[in-house]
């Protein structure tokens, strides 16, 4: 990838890949600095001592065990890349989630841990020099691999209701610009759909594109029993951290189900070239 520095960090933390690659997930690393998330990804035998910060009790005892985790690559501050795995193994960086009717997202994807302080440190903003490494990197993974710019997907896509990140300050329009990703050509007004609570044809139509789109979405025994849900909430909010930044509120509006519609059908016709 010219203009792009690459240095090796690797991890013991993966095991063997059986699935294709599908997907690119994008996480943000929700530490203080990409040293310290870089130390993260690459511990054998992490502990709760060794990582504090706001995301864990503090009386939680020092030598807790805490979960191996890694990733294909990080992307430092200052737009250097890491590779932490190879890409042709598994790394561990999805957890439970599932898109696209994929559960195994760590089997199928290759995650790319983007360095900032996340929502715990106040959700700093992406350095450019950064994103411009993100997008390279991404548009290098998307010609080798023969995979569309909807591919490319964040870790709150896959795990509404536990993740936030990379967070509603992450450019995703800048990199639909770059063709790496995909937005939507539509606006739509406020006006409110549907919302927690409510029920009926809204809320199922709501469910059915939501789950054209990848997301894991309630399956409604009937138009009349759908329920808009906690569940339906999170993946609503996860979907405005994209596409809505500035109404991150889990309410569907008329611009939400526009941007939605306007998205599956981009895909629908993608699927037919």
């Amino acid at each position: 990838m010219d203009g792009v520095k690459i240095i090796d960090r690797l991890s013991p933390n993966f095991d063997a890949r059986k699935t294709p690659v599908w997907f690119v997930v994008l996480h943000y690393t929700g530490m203080k600095d990409a040293e310290t998330a870089l130390k993260r990804l690459t511990d054998p035998a992490p502990k709760a001592g060794d990582y504090p910060g706001p995301w864990q009790s503090p009386d939680i005892d020092p030598a807790t065990p805490l979960s191996r985790v890694s990733a294909h690559y990080v992307v430092g501050e200052d737009g250097t890349v890491f590779r932490v795995v190879d890409e042709e193994h598994r790394a561990w960086h999805a957890g439970v989630g599932s898109w696209a009717g994929q559960t195994d997202l760590n089997a199928c994807a290759i995650g790319i841990e983007i360095a900032n302080g996340g929502h715990d440190y106040g959700l700093p903003p992406y350095p450019d020099a950064q994103i411009n490494a993100v997008i390279e990197l991404v548009g290098d993974i998307l010609s080798r691999r023969g995979l569309l710019p909807e591919s490319v997907i964040g870790h709150s896509d896959i795990a509404p209701a536990r993740k936030d990140d990379p967070g509603e300050h992450f450019p995703w329009k800048r990199l639909a610009d770059a063709g790496v990703a995909i937005w939507p050509d539509a606006d739509g007004v406020a006006r409110i759909v549907c919302k927690r609570g409510d029920r009926g044809e809204a809320v199922h139509h709501l469910h059915a594109a939501l789950s054209a789109f990848g997301y894991d979405a309630p399956e409604d025994e009937s138009a009349r029993k759908a329920q808009f849900t906690e569940t339906t909430e999170a993946i609503v909010r996860a979907f405005q951290r994209r596409f809505e930044p500035d109404a991150c509120d889990g309410v569907a509006r008329d611009s939400t189900m526009m941007k939605l519609e306007a998205l599956v059908e981009m895909i629908e016709a993608g699927d037919e070239d």
